[in-house]
């Protein structure tokens, strides 16, 4: 089997501090499939990771997304439009995706009406068809660039601003939704119930109107772009494995799959060192060792590993390569001697 196993998170995503947060990590299996693996820096964004085994580029995600939700975009434009919550931590404000809220549906429809009777003027239409993924439906074209909300999560959000002719009326749209949310009794409820507030909605998803087409084979993979593009595609991904066993066990008359395992995405996003080196060993465990050994054994004949972030990359080895003993192993913390 040919297997492409994308690992969000697998190098420390503050390239400057990569060396010392995975120094002394007992990893052996991964050195030596990265030592003698052809390894090539590859910096691409986690949104770009998420659609790799698709051939279009920057398609109109938040329209896809929406049909499969039910929602007619027949009319107007359209914006995803997913709750946030936004920390400020110094002098930056860090964005939080909905998976730390425990947002209700309730709660969600609640300040989707809200804030639908406070925009209803600007032309601005909310939908939250679930808790966690709203849209926005806008009358006139969108004349701006926004940043995929994968790209953000743990990030400074002034880094990702709108870009484009009306980034500027869209940055005022942002601060506007940001007041009305951080006055709203619910999430003044939220606050003293200890929970995280929806202090924001984050915009993205715009782009071409194009049908995705894989390119990939077999596809696991639990991120929201990977589901979205191949549901449009026409296919659904099956969800992603918790080790290679039980991915051999649902692959035998597989040639080819793509595996996305984001075990170490949350901890890498939220800066969570001791979480992210433990879930790199549990990796070692379940994956990095026994592809060595199915490699060895020719049940896998062809690996190609791939990761994002400054010091992400792309490593391919065939079985052959196993056998290039000249070829010294590859230490995590090797990764970022290229970062300056």
């Amino acid at each position: 089997m040919k297997l492409t196993l994308a690992i969000p998170g697998l190098t420390w995503l503050d390239s400057y501090d990569g060396a010392e947060v995975s120094r002394a990590l007992e990893t052996p299996a991964l050195s030596q499939l990265l030592g003698r693996a052809q390894l090539t820096p590859q910096i691409i964004s986690l949104s770009s990771l998420e659609a790799y085994p698709f051939e279009k580029a920057n398609l109109n995600l938040a329209c896809l997304s929406a049909q499969q939700d039910g929602l007619d975009t027949q009319n107007g434009d359209w914006l995803i439009a997913d709750p946030v919550h936004l920390r400020i931590d110094r002098d930056r404000a860090v964005l939080a995706d909905v998976g730390v809220m425990h947002l209700t549906q309730q709660e969600a429809d609640t300040l989707v009406a809200d804030l639908n009777r406070h925009f209803v003027e600007e032309g601005l239409l909310f939908y939250a068809p679930t808790p966690g993924r709203w849209y926005l439906q806008i009358a006139q074209p969108v004349q701006a660039r926004f940043n995929p909300l994968p790209d953000v999560v743990g990030e400074n959000v002034d880094a990702h601003r709108p870009q484009g002719e009306d980034a500027l009326a869209w940055d005022r749209r942002q601060n506007e939704i940001q007041m009305f949310l951080f006055t709203h009794p619910l999430n003044q409820l939220r606050e003293e119930q200890g929970e995280p507030t929806v202090n924001s909605l984050w915009l993205w998803g715009n782009g071409l109107p194009a049908t995705p087409s894989q390119t990939s084979g077999v596809l696991y993979s639990d991120a929201d772009i990977t589901r979205i593009l191949a549901q449009a595609s026409g296919s659904v991904p099956e969800g992603a494995p918790y080790s290679l066993a039980a991915l051999l066990e649902d692959t035998t008359a597989v040639s080819s799959a793509w595996v996305q395992l984001d075990r170490l995405l949350a901890a890498a996003q939220y800066r969570d060192a001791w979480g992210w080196r433990e879930g790199l060993v549990a990796l070692e465990t379940d994956w990095f060792a026994p592809l060595l050994e199915a490699m060895r054994q020719g049940r896998i004949h062809h690996l190609t590993l791939i990761t994002h972030g400054d010091a992400g990359f792309r490593a391919s080895l065939t079985r052959r390569d196993l056998w290039k003993f000249w070829r010294r192993a590859h230490p995590l913390p090797t990764l970022y001697s290229r970062i300056s």
